[in-house]
């Protein structure tokens, strides 16, 4: 049978404690069956027998990150219940650990996070205060995450066999390839502004609203062109070292 909109939603759901019962053995592998569960009674409702076959099939070994396993999740669904063969399920699943793994680790891990966690220093340094600035990385990365997510499962249970081909130059991987020069400015940005706060006093003081305003033209621009983007990190961050030397002097 079809599965419905709510099993799909059901799916989707679980697939946030995909890592509830990692283990050494089988990884994620058997948070992938449960989030495959509500799939799974549908398509092979009234059939208990088929319906074992999948779920112990679908608890077998499998890694990934888990943002992505959402992709996994909905793919294996999907092949499930287009009736492919065991075989080609199985190959199909070993095929997409790689993947799966690499692109959300260079993407998130990598890219992302750091870019919401300098978001948060550079309001907190700018007064925002620690409550507001934790709130504000929170906010901004979960909404990445439930992106992610989210566009995972739906491309999963779209594409089926042909998720794999998807992944080779997905949106995932072009933004990662424009958010580290985002994130060297970013650092470059909260420097300039702590070696102000250390020469106020001494010297004029770097404007605030001046350093951050550049820092939001210069941060688009790089992620629009990232090797220029990286050239004008490396300015800033040269600069904060100056200003924190001359700083250091003038104390």
């Amino acid at each position: 049978m079809m599965p419905l909109r709510s099993d799909r939603l059901a799916a989707w759901a679980r697939t946030f404690a995909v890592q509830g019962s990692w283990n050494y053995s089988t990884l994620v592998g058997t948070g992938i069956a449960y989030a495959m569960l509500p799939l799974l009674r549908r398509i092979y409702a009234g059939d208990p027998v088929r319906l074992r076959e999948a779920v112990e099939r679908s608890m077998g070994a499998f890694n990934g990150h888990p943002y992505l396993c959402a992709m996994a999740v909905s793919a294996l669904g999907r092949l499930e219940q287009d009736g492919t063969d065991p075989e080609k399920i199985e190959k199909f699943r070993t095929a997409l650990r790689g993947p799966l793994g690499t692109v959300g680790d260079r993407a998130v891990w990598a890219q992302w996070r750091p870019a919401c966690l300098l978001v948060g220093i550079l309001a907190f340094v700018l007064g925002a205060g620690p409550i507001w600035s934790a709130a504000i990385f929170l906010v901004l990365y979960n909404a990445g995450h439930f992106l992610i997510r989210t566009w995972a499962f739906l491309t999963g249970w779209e594409a089926g066999l042909s998720v794999g081909r998807l992944l080779k130059g997905v949106w995932l991987e072009r933004w990662s390839g424009r958010l580290w020069p985002l994130n060297l400015l970013l650092m470059g940005v909260v420097a300039v502004l702590l070696a102000a706060r250390l020469m106020a006093g001494h010297v004029a003081a770097v404007s605030s609203i001046a350093v951050l305003g550049l820092g939001s033209v210069t941060a688009l621009a790089a992620f629009r062109f990232p090797r220029q983007g990286g050239h004008m990190a490396a300015v800033l961050l040269m600069l904060a070292a100056v200003l924190w030397f001359v700083g250091g002097l003038l104390g």
